[in-house]
């Protein structure tokens, strides 16, 4: 039996991620800062012994007191997925800072938080995956992107890192994907090209999580294109995202 905890499950990916794993036949821990989203999303897991415990990514403390429950709980975690992200659209010159603050401490901030408690508590076990979620947004600095790109840019660097000290010990693996339908794209209003739904994202994540890739990136097409445009020569790169200023 593997024991899964995915931190910020309440919602989009998260959620149907956790939905898959059950399906699946894993026991699956969900977090988020929602206890009632929580309870909802426990309900629909298929199996038993899932558990819903409330925490707030950016507060490690509230991390921290759920990897206890967690040790109590569970003889053993077998993978630890942050899943936690925030988004609204801004423009460069016109940010809300407040909401800048607050969508880099959960996405950035969030993924240390994640990092440091997954080790504490891992650490003490013979193994186990630590996932972090990214984006291909991330992949290098786009218009009309800001500030989320920049924290998934730092997302993708610490899971690089974490592989690099820590992949000796532990499985790390990386999920970047493209537009996902969720509450946060849908505040977009511009078109999202290859878009697909949070449950056939959470199938090539469930897929992806057993394979012995570091990253998960979907959907194929549209990631593997970002990542031919994030290697451009500067002068090219810039020549070709200049028109997708709005």
């Amino acid at each position: 039996m593997t024991n899964t905890w995915i931190i910020g499950a309440s919602s989009g990916i998260g959620e149907a991620l956790a939905v898959e794993l059950a399906k699946r036949g894993e026991t699956v821990c969900v977090t988020a800062r929602n206890a009632k989203a929580l309870e909802a999303v426990r309900a629909r897991l298929s199996g038993h012994g899932h558990l819903a415990i409330q925490a707030d990514v950016t507060d490690i403390a509230t991390l921290m007191s759920a990897a206890q429950q967690l040790f109590h709980a569970w003889t053993q975690t077998d993978r630890i997925i942050f899943m936690a992200g925030a988004y609204t659209p801004m423009h460069l010159g016109e940010l809300d800072l407040k909401e800048t603050r607050s969508i880099i401490d959960i996405n950035l901030s969030g993924a240390f938080n994640t990092v440091e408690t997954a080790l504490s508590l891992m650490k003490a076990q013979a193994g186990g995956q630590i996932v972090l979620c990214g984006s291909v947004a991330g992949y290098r600095g786009l218009p009309n992107a800001q500030p989320y790109a920049a924290t998934k840019a730092g997302v993708i660097s610490l899971a690089n890192s974490l592989r690099a000290e820590w992949g000796h010990r532990f499985d790390i693996k990386l999920i970047n994907p493209g537009f996902v339908t969720s509450r946060l794209t849908d505040k977009n209003t511009f078109d999202m090209p290859m878009k697909i739904s949070a449950e056939t994202a959470a199938k090539i994540i469930a897929n992806g999580l057993n394979s012995k890739r570091f990253e998960i990136h979907f959907p194929a097409a549209f990631s593997i294109g970002a990542k031919l445009l994030a290697l451009l020569p500067d002068s090219l790169f810039f020549s070709a995202v200049k028109g997708m200023k709005t």
